[in-house]
């Protein structure tokens, strides 16, 4: 659940220039999360290397979408003018409410404010650390990072993107993915792996 809010941050709305400088640095913020997180194989780091599992097919569906969806996730960001209420799906307290006429108890979910002045703090945070795990930290560390960054960019930028947006976005990616499992089973049925294991250096 999103909600907008119509009152302008204390600093005033972005103004043109503001968002344009935004959208700048959220290009370059792009291209340097690119750079950090490719190789990007989010499935063989959590299941193990791809020669010796079945993450290779997980990652060839899904790895693609999650990494560009963070980028236009990320362009999304820059371009907000308004502060935005998100409310997380996470453990909290519970509240007593109405429904249906009698008194049920639910969770009460996280709800965070992100604000339009946030944005410098949190591209200036982002840059750091992708520098940090493209130039100075070793591999599993670039791989903490990069999943850490993509996981914020991707709780802000879908809270941010409107519904009618995603629902044209599945639409493509289903047909995406149809082809994707149409190339797979050809590769599988027809051996187009050449019948032998893959000597792939991904891990």
């Amino acid at each position: 659940m999103v909600t907008y809010d119509d009152k302008p941050t204390p600093a005033g709305t972005p103004s043109s220039a503001s968002i344009a400088a935004r959208q700048f640095s959220s290009i370059l913020l792009i291209a340097l999360l690119y750079t950090a997180a490719t190789p990007f194989s989010p499935f063989s780091w959590l299941l193990g290397p791809v020669a010796n599992s079945g993450s290779y097919l997980f990652d060839r569906l899904l790895a693609g979408i999650l990494l560009f969806c963070a980028f236009y996730f990320q362009w999304r960001l820059a371009s907000l003018r308004r502060n935005l209420v998100i409310v997380l799906p996470l453990p909290g307290g519970e509240t007593t409410r109405v429904r249906n006429g009698r008194l049920e108890t639910v969770a009460d979910p996280q709800i965070w404010l992100w604000q339009t002045k946030d944005y410098w703090h949190f591209a200036l945070s982002e840059a750091a650390a992708l520098l940090l795990a493209e130039f100075v930290a070793g591999e599993m560390i670039r791989r903490v990072i990069v999943s850490a960054v993509l996981l914020g960019v991707w709780v802000l930028g879908w809270s941010a993107t409107p519904v009618s947006y995603k629902r044209w976005a599945w639409e493509h990616i289903k047909a995406y993915l149809f082809v994707l499992v149409l190339d797979e089973v050809r590769r599988i049925g027809w051996g187009g792996g050449g019948g032998g294991r893959r000597g792939r250096a991904r891990w």
